[in-house]
This record gives structure tokens, C-alpha cells and sequence, in this order.
């Protein structure tokens, strides 16, 4: 038997190289040693598996259509065996995911990785970050209940204030003047297809361009300490990344039993008694947008247009903007700050939030 095993590989290595493969795949030099502060790229690649395979077993139920969505997604919960932990695990994989990546990103950040030459690397993963958040925005109007539908509904609202180009995107988003039909339709498109492909190309490339960087190690030590103490890829970053995804997987699994997916009412054009939010990761924007100093359509084409894709802008440019070397936490000051700050304005403005809805 391991004959022929062997013999298969063999056959299978001469024309595809698997060993090379595993070879560049398996050992690469970590700088520094293995740490569990590598884990978060394996992470985000092992979420985006299961919401993809969760995501193709869903579809064999539901109906992506006004008519038929929430009543395909009733039946998911309430009729497919595990479907409702299915549903749920999706879901929270969603949330999980947007979690994750800004916890790479800031752990990315605080070991100056983004310096050269990872410069395109962190381009592309800001851009990443964008199409996580769209996919999670997209995914969540499927359902089709009321918070669904109203969380979409203000999302929308946000993005056609827009200057000149605010009333395509709200156009091309619903499908018409109004959330309906054909905005289902599109959110699905965009969802199962359009967004996981992009995600897919990008994240490839974004590896790529990581591979050819290599990584950056701590941000303390000198190149030649940290190449001193840098060992393989496998075994023991391998076995690291797999304790840290088993952990994700728990947690999401815990996050699926305990709080599942309960839809409320089918979508309707009124929101009855409903209080219309965005989804937990639009919180923060939500709440900045009803302080009085954005009052007015000046104020909120400033808080929901302008200071959003200022953040953008300086994230895609942090790469050029601190192009100092020095990856020493104590030696970058002003940019550890600013990024402490940005964290801890979301974080408040999202715990502001939760207390004014809670009184």
C-alpha cells in the first residue's frame, strides 16, 4: 500500500512539483520564531473557507427572491436538519471575520509590517478589508425580515449622500427608487458571486505579494537577531495557526448554539415598531451621525462621506505617510497613537450607542 501510495505521488509530483510546493509553502523562515501573533492570516483564510462552504449549503435552500426569501430562510431554520446552526454559523463567521481582520490590520500596524518592502501588501489588505465589510453588508439583507431589510435600507441611505455619484450607487444598490425586489436580487449577486471572487484574487495576490516580501518579524530585535532566531514555517507555526483556528471555530460554534438566528417579521416598506439600525460594525458611524454638530445635509454628507473616506484615503496611505524604517513601538509615536485613537473612537462611539438605546 505505501508503494503505491508512493508511486501515485511520484506520479503526481513530476508533473504538478509537489514537492517544491510543500517545500516553499512549509519552510519558510519565520523571523523571530514561531508566535501565535502569526495566526491571524490563517484565520481569516480558514473563515473564509467555511462561509463559503456554509454559504453553498445554504444556497441549495434559499430563494433569492422578494417572494420566497424569508419564507426559504423560515424553512432553513426551522425544517433543514442543523440548518438553523448552519444559518447561524454563517452569520457569525460574518461578524467574526470583520473582528479578525482588525485585528490583523492593527497587529500588522504595530509591528511596522507595512513597511518596506510590504508596502503593496498592506494596499491590498486595506482593500480586503473593504470588500469583508461589503460582504457582511451584502449578506445581511437576505434573511429579508425587518431588521434586515431597515439596516439595509439605512446603509443605503449613507451611501447616497455621496456628492455626484451618491444617486448611481443608491440606484444600482436597490435596483430602482426604492428597496425592493430588485435590491434583493443584486445584494445576492454581489454576495455569492461578484464579492467572493474579488476576495479570492485579492486575497491570492495578497499572499503572493507577502510570500515575496517575507514576513517582518517583531518589531524589536535587529534583521540579524531576529534572523537568528527564526525557524520554519512547519511544525510549530503549523501548529500554532491550527490551535488558534480550533479556538475560532469553537467560539463561532458557541456563538451559533447559544445565540441563533431568529428572524422578526417579514420585511415591509414601514417599519411598525421596529427602530431601524445598521449592522454592529456600522454602529459607530450611526451614532457620530446623530450628534448635533452633523446635523443638517452639510453635516451629514461630512460625518457619513467625507471623514469615512479621509480614513480610507490615510489607511491606504500609512505605507507612505510613515516611511521611517523604525519599527520600535516607543520610536513611532504620533502613528501608534493615531491608530490607539481611531480604535478607541469606534469602540466608544459604538459603547455611546448601546447606552443611548439602552435608556
Amino acid at each position: 500500500m505505501r508503494r503505491i501510495t508512493k508511486q501515485i505521488f511520484d506520479w503526481f509530483d513530476e508533473r504538478a512539483g509537489l514537492r517544491e510546493l510543500s517545500d516553499k509553502m512549509l519552510n519558510e523562515p519565520m523571523p523571530g520564531g514561531a508566535r501565535y501573533a502569526y495566526v491571524f492570516g490563517s484565520i481569516l483564510v480558514y473563515i473564509f473557507i467555511m462561509q463559503l462552504v456554509t454559504g453553498i449549503l445554504l444556497m441549495f435552500y434559499y430563494a433569492p427572491t422578494a417572494d420566497h426569501a424569508y419564507e426559504s430562510t423560515q424553512y432553513i431554520i426551522h425544517n433543514v436538519e442543523y440548518g438553523w446552526f448552519i444559518l447561524s454559523f454563517h452569520f457569525w463567521s460574518s461578524s467574526v471575520m470583520v473582528v479578525m481582520v482588525v485585528i490583523h490590520m492593527s497587529q500588522v500596524f504595530l509591528w511596522g509590517a507595512y513597511k518596506k518592502p510590504g508596502e503593496l501588501v498592506w494596499v491590498v489588505g486595506t482593500v480586503l478589508f473593504v470588500l469583508v465589510v461589503a460582504m457582511g453588508f451584502t449578506g445581511y439583507l437576505l434573511p429579508w425580515d425587518q431588521r434586515s431589510f431597515w439596516a439595509t435600507t439605512v446603509g443605503i441611505e449613507i451611501a447616497d449622500k455621496v456628492p455626484l455619484v451618491g444617486d448611481f450607487i443608491g440606484q444600482f444598490l436597490r435596483g430602482g427608487p426604492t428597496t425592493g425586489a430588485h435590491t434583493i436580487n443584486r445584494f445576492f449577486v454581489l454576495h455569492v458571486m461578484i464579492l467572493p471572487l474579488a476576495i479570492m484574487g485579492l486575497a491570492t495576490l495578497h499572499i503572493y505579494l507577502f510570500r515575496k516580501a517575507g514576513p517582518a518579524g517583531p518589531y524589536k530585535g535587529t534583521h540579524r537577531e531576529l534572523t537568528k532566531t527564526s525557524e520554519y514555517f512547519f511544525p510549530r507555526q503549523v501548529y500554532k495557526d491550527s490551535v488558534a483556528i480550533g479556538l475560532v471555530f469553537l467560539i463561532t460554534c458557541a456563538l451559533a448554539f447559544y445565540e441563533p438566528v431568529e428572524l422578526l417579521q417579514e420585511a415591509t416598506p414601514e417599519p411598525g415598531d421596529y427602530n431601524p439600525v445598521p449592522e454592529w460594525y456600522f454602529l459607530f458611524l450611526f451614532q457620530m451621525l446623530r450628534y448635533e454638530m452633523f446635523s443638517g445635509e452639510w453635516g451629514q454628507i461630512i460625518g457619513s462621506i467625507v471623514i469615512p473616506l479621509a480614513f480610507m484615503i490615510w489607511l491606504v496611505a500609512i505605507p507612505f505617510i510613515f516611511r521611517n524604517p523604525e519599527r520600535r513601538l516607543w520610536k513611532r509615536k504620533i502613528g501608534i497613537a493615531t491608530w490607539a485613537l481611531i480604535l478607541f473612537a469606534v469602540a466608544w462611539l459604538t459603547y455611546d450607542f448601546s447606552i443611548t438605546e439602552v435608556h
